[in-house]
């Protein structure tokens, strides 16, 4: 088979429930010229063998390959898939979730008229827990405001600092669900997911915004993204050791920020609006998964864990100058 011009990777984890709706809509794509890489991340329950039962419908266009051992996240399994992608393009689909049938031939049309490194999509369909695929239960969700939506496949500025600030202001989505990225483009800035288990998605894609010669963003709606109550997210909510482990994501993504943007050599300015951004990000998340505690323990956890000696230095110690400066501003 000649080399593809679309590699679709599905990193996936237990995901028996949801895994064969999720092929069967990459499999009604009108675009063909795709292969498929299934990443299985060590599952315990009947995952590979749902695979399996459809593997002959791709006709050689999937694979299914696995992890040396279970990750804790979707970022180490889609790190394999780009390494033994042969697509010219590289897109992602969470197991869970599924793509529209003119999906991949819309990110492909816009990339090769715009020679892009990478597209994307800024509305989804969301399909809550529980009901079935059909039309009347699809809701369209977009970040930012409606004002700011592109109506025609628009070619972001050149301009580093207006793009970030697009992404700071949430006009861009930080999940990768919903773009396409040229292959070539990742390998060659070495762009990968660190492993985390959650959150990992935001330095891939500040990365991506940053270095991208050619970013466009297309009015199509390519994702349809299954809302679970009992995502992996939402599993250790209540719990003072998910509040430790959300405080470790933060520190290591705003390590991970701070080299990246050295490197680059952006403005001072520049850099602590952006890690105001994802700090306050990573804060709204503790306050929406962890209602089970009051506001003063996650703040005391957070204080004690600032002291801990096994954290990252550099994230500790600009998440602690986040958050003395922010107390002293409430002060007044």
């Amino acid at each position: 088979m000649n080399e593809p011009k679309i590699s679709v990777i599905i990193p996936m984890y237990n995901a028996e429930k949801f895994i064969r709706q999720c092929l069967i809509s990459v499999l009604s794509s009108k675009f063909k010229d795709y292969e498929v890489l299934v990443v299985d991340d060590c599952s315990t329950d009947n995952s590979v063998a749902e695979v399996e039962k459809i593997q002959s419908h791709f006709g050689g266009r999937l694979k299914l390959l696995s992890t040396e051992k279970n990750s804790g996240g979707a970022g180490i399994p889609r790190n394999v898939g780009i390494k033994n992608a042969a697509g010219k393009y590289v897109t992602f689909i969470d197991n869970d979730d599924m793509i529209l049938p003119t999906a991949l031939e819309n990110f492909f049309d816009v990339a090769e008229f715009y020679n892009a490194d990478v597209v994307y999509a800024e509305k989804h369909f969301i399909l809550n827990d529980g009901e079935k695929l059909a039309g009347e239960n699809l809701k369209v969700r977009f970040f930012g405001s409606l004002e700011n939506l592109v109506e025609a496949p628009t070619l972001e500025s050149n301009d580093l600092r207006e793009r970030i600030s697009h992404s700071i202001s949430e006009q861009f989505f930080y999940l990768p669900w919903s773009k396409l990225y040229r292959r070539d483009f990742l390998l060659e800035n070495k762009i990968d997911f660190p492993q985390m288990r959650f959150s990992e998605d935001l330095t891939f894609n500040f990365k991506c915004l940053c270095l991208a010669k050619n970013y466009v963003r297309i009015p199509h709606i390519t994702n349809i993204r299954r809302e679970l109550k009992n995502s992996t997210g939402k599993m250790i909510i209540d719990s003072q050791d998910g509040v430790r482990l959300w405080l470790k994501i933060l520190l290591a993504n705003v390590a991970i920020l701070n080299e990246f943007m050295r490197g680059i050599d952006l403005k001072s300015e520049i850099c602590r609006d952006v890690f105001k951004f994802c700090i306050e990000i990573h804060f709204d998340m503790i306050k929406n998964l962890f209602q089970g505690l009051e506001p003063h323990e996650v703040q005391e956890i957070f204080y004690d864990e600032l002291q801990n000696p096994e954290l990252n230095p550099i994230g500790k110690n600009l998440v602690a100058a986040y958050l003395y400066a922010t107390q002293a501003l409430n002060k007044k």
